[in-house]
C-alpha cells in the first residue's frame, strides 16, 4: 500500500544519434566519497508475506510478457547470513540472482507458479513460500528491468522497455514510491528510459520501489513497478575501496563454494572493511602455486556476484584461442573479481587481483539486465578538446571489437566470437598488470610473509625498466593524456588543438595508442594487449585522430592500423612480451614474418568507412554517419581498463 505523495522525475524520450568519442584510456583516479547521508523516507510499503522475522515482499498482479520481482528483509534487526530462492512449480523462469536478497525475472507465459525462498538469519532460519498466477495479455506492457539488491552508498541504474511498443518514441515518467529518498536520481542524456540514483546510507535493510508510468506515441498507456533492496552493511571510509569511491556489493562470493581458497577470497579481495593486504601465505599468487595451472585451478581463484559471470568465464577459457595464454598469465594474480558493480575494469596491487566489468561477459538478454548502467566516473572526460582520438580492433576488414551492436530493446543474444573478442583484449590488458608486477621470475621468491602491496613499494615493476630504456617523447600528448584519462582541466592551448596539431605530436613518437601517455602501466599493458590481440586472434588495433568541430560525418586526418609493428615501436613491444610471456617463442621473428606491417588509415574518409582498407582511398565514397553507429562510438568511448591504484 502506498502512503505518500510519490517523487516523480518525467521527460520525453528522443533516443537521437549524437557523435561519441573513442580514446584509449581513462582517468587516474576518482573523487572521495561524499560524507555518509541519511534521507528522509517517501513511503512505505506492506510486505506481501510475514513468517516469523522475515518478510517478504513484491508484485501480487500479474500476467505474461511482465516483468516482476520479490525481495526478503527482515523486521527485528536481525541481520540476514545468506538466502536460496527456488522455483518450484510453473513454466521455467530465468532467475539470475538465486542467492541475493532480490530477484527479478520475466514471466514468459500465462499460468500457476510458486517461487520458495529460505532465509538464514542471525536469529534463526524461515522457509517462505508464494504461489501466483500469471493472467494473458494483449496490451501495452512496460518492464523495468530489474528488481535487485544494492549496497548502501552504492549506485543504482533500472531501465523500462516495451515488448509491444517502441520505447525511443514514449514519453516516461518516474516516481520512487516508498523506501528512504534516493540522491542523483537523474535519466540518461540520450536514453530517457534509463534512471540512475545513488542510494542513501539506512539503519537496517531495506525495501525501494520505483515506478515507471510509460505514454506511447499511439496513444497507449502501460505501467511498471520495481523493488530495489538496500542491503545495510559495516563500511570503513578509510578502508581500500570506500576511500578509493568504491562500495562493493554483498552478493559477491566465491564462484566454487568449495574453493579451498574460498574464506580468503571473500575476506582479502573486495569488501568494505578491507584495510589491510592479506599475504601471500593466506591468498597466494597462483603461479606460486603451480606452473601449469588448469581451469579449475582459475575457477578456485574466482569471485562473482553472479554465478551465470563464472559459467562465462569457465566457457571462455575452454573454448577461445587466447584460453591457453590467459592459463599461463593468470598465474600473476591471487584472484579473478567479475561483478556487476565493476565498472571500470581494473588490476589493483593492494589485492594482486584483477576486477572485471560483466558487461564483457554476458551472452542472453536476462544475464544483460542483471549489470549496473550507472555511468563510468570518467564519462565527462576530453568534452573541452577540439579533437578524438578513436580505437577499435579490426579483423578481416570486418568491426571486430566492439563489432556488431545489441539494442538492450531487441533483447538479442550473443554469439560466442563475440564474447571471445569482448573478454579478450581485456584480459590482455589487466593480466599484462598483473605480470608487470609480478613477473615470472619473482614468483618463486615469494614468501608468505610477503605480501602484494609491500612487494610492489619494495621492488616496483617491470614498466619502470620499459619507458626507462623506451621513453615516450612528446610532452604535448602526456598533458592531454592527464586531461583525457584523468580528469585535469584542459588549458586553452590544449583547447585549442585540432587533430592535425596531434599528428604532429603523435605520428613521429613511439607510443601504441593514445592511451599510453596516461602513465608507464598503460603504455606496458596497451602494447602487449595489441601485440596479443593480432597474433592470437588475427585482430588488429585501429587508431583514428578527428576533429570534433565541424565534422559530423567523423573523416578521419589521421590514423595507423596495427601501430604496435611499426619500426618505431617494435622495439618497446619486443620488451614488453618478452617479459610478460616469453613462452610463445622469438618474438623479433614473429614480428618480421608473422605479424602485418601497419597500414595508414586513408584521410579524409569518415571513420567507419576506414574499416575495410583494401578499398583505395581516391575511389572511396564517404557514406554519413549511420543511426547504429552511434552505438558502437559510445562503446568505444572509453578503455574499459583502470590505471592500477597502487
Amino acid at each position: 500500500m502506498i502512503k505518500s505523495t510519490p517523487f516523480v522525475v518525467a521527460i520525453a524520450i528522443t533516443l537521437s544519434a549524437c557523435g561519441g568519442s573513442s580514446n584509449d584510456g581513462q582517468s587516474s583516479g576518482r573523487s572521495p566519497l561524499p560524507p555518509p547521508e541519511m534521507t528522509e523516507s517517501v513511503g512505505s510499503i506492506d510486505p506481501i508475506l510475514t513468517v516469523n522475522n522475515v518478510e517478504l515482499y513484491g508484485d501480487q498482479s500479474f500476467s505474461e510478457g511482465g516483468s516482476y520481482g520479490f525481495a526478503v528483509i527482515t523486521n527485528d534487526g536481525s541481520r540476514i547470513n545468506s538466502v536460496n530462492w527456488e522455483q518450484t512449480a510453473g513454466p521455467s523462469l530465468s532467475i539470475l540472482a538465486t542467492q541475493s536478497r532480490t530477484i527479478g525475472f520475466d514471466v514468459p507465459v500465462a499460468g500457476d507458479y510458486a517461487i520458495d525462498v529460505t532465509v538464514n538469519t542471525t536469529s534463526g532460519t524461515q522457509a517462505l513460500s508464494y504461489d501466483f498466477t500469471a493472467a494473458s495479455a494483449e496490451v501495452a506492457n512496460a518492464n523495468i528491468r530489474l528488481d535487485h539488491t544494492v549496497t548502501e552508498r552504492g549506485k543504482v541504474s533500472i531501465r523500462v522497455g516495451s515488448l509491444s511498443h517502441d520505447i525511443s518514441t514514449a514519453t516516461v515518467e518516474w516516481n520512487q514510491l516508498a523506501g528512504s529518498a534516493v540522491l542523483n536520481m537523474a535519466v540518461g542524456e540520450s536514453q530517457a528510459n534509463l534512471l540512475t540514483f545513488d542510494i542513501p546510507t539506512v539503519n537496517r535493510d531495506e525495501i525501494l520501489q520505483f515506478e515507471a508510468q510509460v505514454s506511447f506515441a499511439d496513444g497507449s498507456e502501460a505501467t511498471d513497478l520495481t523493488f530495489i533492496t538496500i542491503a545495510d552493511a559495516i563500511i570503513s571510509d578509510d578502508a581500500y575501496f570506500p576511500s578509493n569511491n568504491i562500495i562493493t556489493t554483498q552478493d559477491i562470493r566465491a564462484f566454487n563454494p568449495d574453493s579451498p581458497y574460498k574464506s580468503a577470497l571473500e575476506s582479502c579481495v573486495y569488501t568494505n572493511t578491507l584495510s589491510s593486504t592479506c599475504t601471500f601465505g593466506t591468498l597466494p599468487l597462483l603461479g606460486q602455486q603451480t606452473d601449469t595451472p588448469s581451469i579449475q585451478d582459475v575457477l578456485d581463484r574466482t569471485l562473482v556476484s553472479h554465478d551465470w559471470m563464472g559459467e562465462r568465464f569457465k566457457q571462455y577459457l575452454e573454448q577461445s584461442l587466447a584460453g591457453p595464454d590467459m592459463l599461463q598469465l593468470l598465474r600473476g594474480v591471487t584472484a579473478v573479481v567479475i561483478s556487476y558493480d565493476v565498472r571500470p575494469s581494473f588490476y589493483w596491487t593492494a589485492t594482486g587481483a584483477i576486477y572485471l566489468d560483466a558487461d564483457n561477459f554476458w551472452v542472453t538478454p536476462e544475464e544483460r539486465d542483471t549489470l549496473n548502467e550507472a555511468p563510468d566516473y570518467r564519462s565527462g572526460f576530453s568534452s573541452d578538446l577540439s579533437f578524438r582520438i578513436f580505437w577499435r580492433y579490426v579483423k578481416d576488414n570486418e568491426a571486430y571489437m566492439p563489432g556488431r551492436q545489441y539494442p538492450i530493446a531487441a533483447r538479442e543474444s550473443r554469439s560466442f566470437d563475440v564474447l571471445e573478442a569482448d573478454i579478450s583484449w581485456l584480459m590482455y590488458h589487466e593480466l599484462a598488470h598483473a605480470n608487470d608486477f609480478f613477473p615470472y621470475i619473482v614468483w618463486s621468491t615469494l614468501r608468505d610473509s610477503d605480501d602484494p602491496r609491500s612487494y610492489f613499494n619494495n621492488n616496483g615493476a617491470k614498466s619502470d625498466e620499459m619507458i626507462a630504456n623506451f621513453p615516450l617523447a612528446s610532452s604535448q600528448m602526456k598533458g592531454l593524456a592527464q586531461v583525457s584519462f584523468a580528469g585535469d582541466t584542459a588549458s586553452a592551448t590544449q583547447r585549442n588543438y585540432a587533430a592535425d596539431d596531434i599528428q604532429s605530436f603523435f605520428s613521429p613518437d613511439s607510443a601504441s595508442s593514445y592511451y599510453s601517455y596516461l602513465n608507464e602501466r598503460e603504455d606496458y599493458a596497451t602494447l602487449f594487449e595489441r601485440f596479443m590481440m593480432q597474433y592470437r586472434l588475427g585482430a588488429s588495433a585501429d587508431l583514428g585522430i578527428l576533429n570534433t568541430v565541424n565534422n559530423n560525418n567523423l573523416l578521419v586526418t589521421w590514423g595507423q592500423r596495427d601501430r604496435f609493428n611499426d619500426p618505431k615501436v617494435q622495439a618497446r613491444a619486443r620488451y614488453t612480451v618478452s617479459q610478460i610471456l616469453p613462452q610463445i617463442g622469438n618474438i623479433r621473428d614473429i614480428q618480421d614474418n608473422e605479424l602485418p606491417a601497419p597500414l595508414l588509415l586513408r584521410s579524409g574518409i569518415g571513420w567507419f568507412d576506414n574499416i575495410d582498407l583494401s578499398e583505395q582511398g581516391e575511389n572511396a565514397i564517404q557514406i554519413p554517419l549511420r543511426p547504429e553507429e552511434t552505438s558502437i562510438l559510445e562503446a568505444q568511448h572509453l578503455h574499459k581498463g583502470r590505471p592500477t591504484l597502487e
